[in-house]
């Protein structure tokens, strides 16, 4: 059975039992997203696959949830985890919205300080390109010089 899991948590791939195996790692900070029995039909998700996020980035999940139901073999593909390793980055290039008319910009305003936060928090460079004036991201907390 597929079953949703809370983020409040990750399961640590070392503790898994035998016949378990890890069925997605996040790509951020590499922590369990979801395990699979290798031999039964169970699996579990620690995301909510009904959000769709791409829209159907998904839709494979139900697939072979349904696969299962109807007793037709539904093969698992385990990718080998170092592949998520991600690079680091020290400085970071933001593009803004641009000079659009008041009230426009708003949501890149808001995420972009947002992002710009984030990302100095990591120790991030952020070099700003934004021809909009009038943000938020201009302020002088959020600059380095």
């Amino acid at each position: 059975y597929i079953t949703p899991q809370n983020h409040g948590f990750a399961v640590d791939a070392k503790s898994l039992p035998p016949m378990w195996k890890p069925l997605f790692m996040n790509a951020n900070d590499l922590t369990n997203e979801g395990i699979v029995h290798t031999s039964k039909p169970f699996f579990s998700v620690q995301f909510h696959p009904e959000a769709s996020g791409g829209p159907t980035d998904t839709a494979f999940l139900f697939e072979k949830f349904v696969g299962h139901v109807r007793s037709i073999p539904q093969p698992i593909v385990l990718h080998d985890g170092l592949s998520y390793m991600r690079k680091t980055y020290k400085r970071v290039l933001l593009v803004g919205s641009g000079g659009l008319s008041i009230g426009q910009a708003g949501e890149f305003d808001y995420s972009g300080s947002q992002c710009i936060k984030a990302l100095k928090e990591e120790g991030i460079e952020v070099i700003l390109i934004n021809p909009n004036i009038a943000t938020v991201q201009t302020s002088q907390e959020k600059t380095d010089s």
